[in-house]
């Protein structure tokens, strides 16, 4: 048969270049029509050539299939029934039942038509017509991207678009529906009397994007109305205007530029707001100066935290930062050189008090292994703090140091490690915030070694019932005691938290930063233990302490470290299947076993459903020290507030079953038995249409607010984009 058809082709293009008739067609069309059917003939008579039998028909890139093709080489008109498919050079297809085609195949007329293009978007009409092979006028249209039902292919989509007639602009890519209803299971519940949309194939295209209308206790009923150009291939933006009854106007503009070595996004607005303009900027961008090096910036700025909350640019946020920087990498270093500032957003805080860093450099590196299979390490850094209501600090610093492994005798392993903390520092305003320091202005160096050897024994055991080891840990750390002696001369700016845990029980320097160093000679020890069981299951806990051959105030109280003898630190994970784990912190006084910090989370999970919770509980509240008068002995005296408790607890659940989704979550403050946050969440999506329903409450003030609820409902339909419908 494959013989017989190559055959025919050859008969078929002989007869085409032989006779005068064709050669005039061609002409006209610039390529002659080539066959392969099962059977054909040639009317000399008439000069019509009918091929039948799987025909294929080749002309000027176009591919036309059909049961039954009769082709008038006078007209050079092509009629074509049974099955008809024509294929465009760039993989368009169109289905028919009749069609008419003309001018080498781009122009055509045709009955029972149907395409299937990208994205699984399927079009169907009564009829249509073809011109130039870059318009298709359609009638009587069906649009959806939905798959027909299995056992009842008859039925309707779960949504689709009807309408009245469609242009498809294959040259600009664009389908435009005119009196289109959008039917949702058959019943129409939306009607536009125009529709424009790009092809599925279509990535980026000019015009309006999918609306989206809400009622907000701050805007009122309102309406978004997108609306996007491409400005190049190498850039786009996005206007989106705002019409509220209660606020606005607004404007909203997403700018979006790329380069060969960067990229560059602005999101800026716009608008009314209570009476008063408003407006926002957030901005950033990336380039590559070469394969080392690449500099970046970000610039955010709001009118006042009102606008951004009323028009739900960033909701709830409490200040903006911004910098510039430029940064290298290569193999084990890493360099950066930035300047940062921030504004702002919260009445609590004061914009004179913000800090303006610049400039800010820092440098990191880490050696291949020696002989011993020890490395060399270095971390630098230098930076200027300048804050127009408080303390002004300058600052360069240097940590070099050096780690070698140890295998000693009997199975013990370890590291020794050295390291020297050297700072320089220059300050003013030392008796302002943050530091409440008791002199104004100062300027000192300080230069602190530490020395440390790690060692552990491990016992392993192997068996049926998996793995177990226990392995005891010592770690010896000396360090001049320098104590708090200079820490009034020493600006804080990295080291105003600390949390003793078991993440930082082996530490050098438990701060984390420098700016504040408890010194001294000390003993860290530690028993973990671990049991690995067959089938992915295991137990794994850790319990320490740390000695210390003095007794001074380096730390505050509260944080377990003030002693000689430190508070008890354990973490223990249990995961009795792959599915669920728990993992508990803990820290407890050393004198009564008292519980100080629990941190405790419990997950469950499986792609049906999953759960989690958590549990937090510390007995200090160090934040609350640095808005104190400088006259306050924080380590000796702190005040009340600063042992306030801290209690709160976290649960979430959700679940996933064929189509739905569903997810709740909450946090409640157990100190004082009220709920934070709630949220609830449900869904459904299939390969064509989603829907989802959002639900968020903050019960706690924020900015002097009263709390706030979001709802928000979404539609989204497959190739047409999101609706969307919120109430704030």
């Amino acid at each position: 048969m494959n013989a017989f058809r190559a055959l025919i082709a050859s008969l078929a293009a002989g007869l085409c270049l032989a006779t005068p008739a064709r050669a005039q067609a061609a002409e006209t069309t610039g390529t002659p029509v080539y066959f392969t059917a099962d059977a054909i003939s040639y009317d000399k008579a008439d000069n019509i050539v009918t091929a039948s039998g799987h025909v294929r028909a080749l002309q000027d890139g176009q591919t036309l299939y059909a049961d039954k093709i009769v082709l008038n080489r006078a007209t050079n008109v092509a009629t074509a029934s049974g099955h008809v498919i024509l294929v465009q050079p760039g993989g368009d297809t169109v289905f028919a039942d009749h069609a008419v085609l003309s001018q080498g195949m781009k122009n055509a007329i045709m009955r029972g038509v149907s395409a299937r293009l990208a994205q699984n978007a399927r079009l169907i009409a009564n009829g249509g017509r073809r011109y130039n092979d870059q318009i298709d006028e359609l009638t009587k249209i069906v649009y959806s991207a939905c798959d027909l039902c299995k056992s009842d292919p008859t039925a309707p989509p779960l949504w689709q678009i009807r309408a009245r007639s469609a242009t498809r602009d294959l040259q600009h890519k664009t389908i435009e529906f005119r009196d289109a209803d959008l039917e949702f299971d058959g019943f129409p519940i939306f009607y536009l009397p125009y529709l424009s949309e790009p092809d599925p194939s279509v990535r980026r295209q000019t015009g309006f994007l999918i609306p989206s209308v809400g009622s907000s206790s701050r805007l009122g009923l309102f309406t978004i109305i997108p609306y996007y150009i491409v400005i190049n291939q190498e850039s786009d933006i996005t206007l989106t205007p705002i019409l509220a009854t209660k606020q606005g106007p607004a404007l909203r503009a997403n700018y979006r530029r790329a380069f060969n070595n960067g990229e560059v996004n602005i999101d800026a607005s716009a608008g009314l707001d209570r009476g008063h303009s408003g407006n926002s900027i957030f901005s950033n961008g990336v380039f590559d100066l070469n394969p080392t090096w690449r500099a970046g910036f970000s610039y955010n700025h709001a009118s006042n935290p009102t606008y951004l909350n009323d028009f739900s640019i960033l909701p709830n946020a409490a200040y903006l930062a911004s910098n510039v920087y430029v940064e290298g990498f290569a193999p084990g270093a890493y360099a950066r050189l930035d300047a940062q500032t921030y504004q702002g957003l919260v009445t609590s805080v004061n914009q004179t008090e913000l800090p303006i860093v610049a400039p800010h450099g820092q440098y990191h590196f880490i050696s291949g292994q020696d002989s011993l299979g020890g490395r060399f390490h270095l971390d630098a850094d230098f930076f200027n703090v300048e804050r127009g209501q408080g303390t002004q600090s300058r600052r360069i610093s240097a940590q070099p140091g050096y780690a070698v492994p140890l295998a000693l005798p009997f199975g013990v392993v370890g590291t020794a490690r050295v390291r020297l903390i050297a700072a320089g520092y220059s300050a003013s305003h030392l008796n302002s915030q943050p530091n409440y320091s008791g002199i104004n202005t100062a300027e000192t160096a300080r230069a602190v070694p530490f020395g440390a050897v790690f060692l552990r024994l491990p016992f392993i055991r192997s068996g049926a019932y998996g793995s177990q080891i226990i392995e005891p840990e010592i770690q010896i750390v000396t360090a001049p005691d320098i104590g708090i002696r200079q820490n009034a001369r020493i600006p804080n700016e990295d080291s105003l938290d600390l949390e003793f845990s078991d993440a930082n029980l082996f530490s050098l320097n438990r701060y984390p930063g420098i700016d504040r160093i408890a010194g001294g000679s000390r003993v860290d020890y530690a028993l973990h233990s671990a049991w690995y069981l067959p089938g992915g299951a295991y137990v794994d806990g850790l319990i320490g302490q740390s000695y210390r051959l003095h007794k001074d105030h380096d730390y505050l109280p509260g944080s377990g470290l003030s002693d000689n003898v430190s508070d008890i630190v354990g973490r223990l994970t249990l995961a009795p299947t792959p599915l669920f784990n728990i993992v508990y912190r803990t820290r407890l006084s050393h004198a009564d076993l008292g519980a100080r910090m629990i941190d405790a989370t419990a997950n469950l999970g499986t792609h049906a459903f999953s759960a989690s919770g958590g549990y937090l509980y510390s007995n200090v509240d160090p934040y609350v020290l640095y808005n104190l008068p400088s006259t306050t002995n924080v380590n000796l005296n702190p005040p009340g507030a600063y042992f306030a408790h801290r209690k709160e607890f976290t649960a979430s659940i959700a679940s996933n079953f064929g189509p739905w989704s569903l997810g709740a979550g909450t946090e409640r403050n157990l100190e004082t038995g009220h709920f934070d946050t709630a949220n609830f969440n449900a869904g459904w999506q299939n390969n064509c249409f989603g829907v989802s329903l959002i639900y968020f409450e903050r019960f706690t003030s924020f900015n002097l607010d009263k709390g706030s609820t979001t709802v928000l409902i979404q539609f989204n339909f497959k190739t047409l984009g999101n609706v969307g419908f919120s109430a704030l």
